[in-house]
């Protein structure tokens, strides 16, 4: 049984109280005055807006959200979880008691209290798309700053989950509303300006009035601009469009490194690259229920030349979901698929397969060169893979259904190892469109997992699930690279740049303009 969380709540409270008069003595030894209210940041994400409702959003594009949602919780400078919505909060076995900041309103002057949190949280339930939410049972207001969250199961990173879309408040009035996903309505220091905003080109956020902390609101203006493709984004940034952008490591990524008027951030958190082979049942494909097959590609992949080739060296060798240094890695896994084309050959060979087969996999152009890589690494052992290009941003939400028998996708190595069962295990996982049935290894090490909320005792769980995964070979895990930023040189040298943990957007809570 879970132990109560007071005292972890309110040592995280002490944490987030340092930090932030740190930032604030940083803020004032710079000479900026967070309250006025002045210049433009601009900011480039790589993929296009698909919807300003966090309770409906998966994949990437959580820079459009920020501006406009703030979440429960937030993650501090060392990945702790820190109140900001709420105050503070105690887990005891299935009941999770949250307190919630008193004095805050939305940006439409509706109150924020318990009941509002309440029907968000009981929202993301029903919309069932924010897997974080797939834990909790329902959530009602105590009374009008304490809210209650009742679990179906025992779930030590239901925290976690509450500082990201999870735990982001949308305005009651809003809830309902079908324009939501392009009327965003939340409690953050800035909202939606759609008048000056432009389909897909660029976002404008403008400060709110009604902000319940207006000292962190410093900028006049703040934009994210929708550019998908590598090369016109690094021109954005070297002719000044942008201040700041995020990347995957490839080529334009590798120039910016080199360049001397701009910076490649390596940030903390990783961007696994892995394939999901969907249809491990093989109702489309009959091959992918063969665990030979399966194998046959993992090793089929020479993980040393697509990094260099694709990623310009920016990433490292991955055989697992954790990366190095997390508490679930396991460094036995490594090199369990290392690059051996003789022996995916010989494997092919004895399974139900030897001439190989033909499947269909989605790419969005951002992919586009690693699924080529991809595809002439399998062709080496006669399995052609076509490449069918979606639109920019459409990439995660396609996963979730059954168009394609395999996908390929990033997951961030700082996630909860919860997340691995919810997202491609269970039989109702996100990405386990084809509602195939786990094992009962896997199951079995995922509820093990959830049996406490210290760390140290759930690794060796998912040491055995990672183990598992690699005998299964259903998840075929390719490379781990850095969240990266470009950025230039005035943004690298600007003291307000806070970059969230473990996510690809900036914190707005006291960032002001480089000039």
């Amino acid at each position: 049984m879970p132990r109560p969380h007071t005292q972890a709540g309110r040592a995280d409270m002490r944490r987030w109280i340092a930090g932030s008069l740190m930032s604030c003595a940083l803020a004032l030894a710079a000479g900026q005055a967070w309250a006025q209210e002045a210049g433009t940041f601009r900011y480039a994400e790589q993929v296009k807006l698909i919807t300003m409702d966090p309770q409906q959003q998966s994949g990437s594009g959580v820079p459009f959200l920020r501006p406009v949602y703030e979440s429960l919780f937030e993650k501090g400078p060392d990945g702790e979880n820190v109140p900001l919505l709420a105050t503070g909060y105690e887990v005891d076995g299935l009941d999770v008691t949250i307190t919630l900041r008193e004095g805050v309103s939305f940006s439409n002057g509706e109150a924020f209290n318990a009941e509002a949190a309440a029907a968000n949280i009981n929202r993301g339930i029903k919309l069932d798309v924010i897997e974080g939410l797939r834990t909790v049972e329902s959530a009602e207001a105590a009374n009008e700053y304490t809210l209650r969250i009742k679990l179906k199961e025992p779930d030590p990173a239901i925290i976690n989950s509450l500082c990201y879309t999870g735990g982001m408040m949308i305005a009651p009035a809003a809830l309902d509303d079908p324009a939501v996903d392009r009327n965003p309505v939340g409690t953050g220091p800035y909202v939606y300006n759609a008048s000056e905003s432009r389909e897909g080109e660029v976002r404008v956020y403008t400060p709110n009035p009604t902000y319940w902390d207006k000292d962190k609101i410093g900028l006049a203006r703040y934009e994210v601009w929708e550019i998908p493709d590598d090369t016109a984004r690094l021109n954005s940034l070297r002719t000044g469009q942008i201040d700041a952008g995020n990347w995957l490591s490839n080529a334009q990524a590798a120039i910016i490194d080199r360049a001397p008027d701009l910076e490649l951030i390596r940030h903390n958190g990783g961007l696994n690259y892995h394939v999901i082979i969907s249809d491990r049942e093989g109702t489309v494909v009959p091959a992918f229920a063969d665990p030979l097959v399966r194998k046959a590609m993992a090793l089929a992949i020479d993980r040393d030349a697509f990094n260099q080739a694709i990623q310009f060296g920016l990433a490292v060798k991955s055989f697992q979901p954790y990366g190095q240094g997390d508490w679930a890695y396991d460094p036995s896994l490594e090199g369990v698929y290392e690059y051996d084309l003789d022996k995916a050959r010989e494997l092919m060979a004895q399974s139900g397969f030897p001439e190989g087969f033909t499947f269909d996999m989605p790419s969005i152009p951002i992919y586009q060169s690693r699924l080529e890589a991809l595809a002439g690494f399998f062709q080496e052992i006669g399995i052609t893979m076509n490449i069918v290009p979606l639109e920019p941003g459409t990439l995660a939400r396609r996963s979730r259904t059954t168009d394609f028998p395999a996908t390929n996708l990033v997951w961030n190595t700082i996630t909860d190892p919860k997340f691995v069962a919810l997202r491609y295990i269970y039989e109702d996982a996100a990405y386990n469109p084809f509602k195939a049935k786990p094992s009962d290894e896997l199951l079995a090490l995922a509820e093990e997992g959830l049996n406490s909320v210290e760390s140290e005792e759930r690794a060796p769980a998912y040491k055995k699930m990672a183990a598992q995964l690699a005998d299964e070979a259903f998840l075929i895990f390719v490379t781990n690279a850095p969240i990266l930023f470009g950025v230039s040189e005035k943004t690298a040298n600007n003291p307000s740049v806070v970059y969230r943990y473990g996510e690809d957007s900036i914190n707005l809570r006291g960032l002001v303009a480089n000039d």
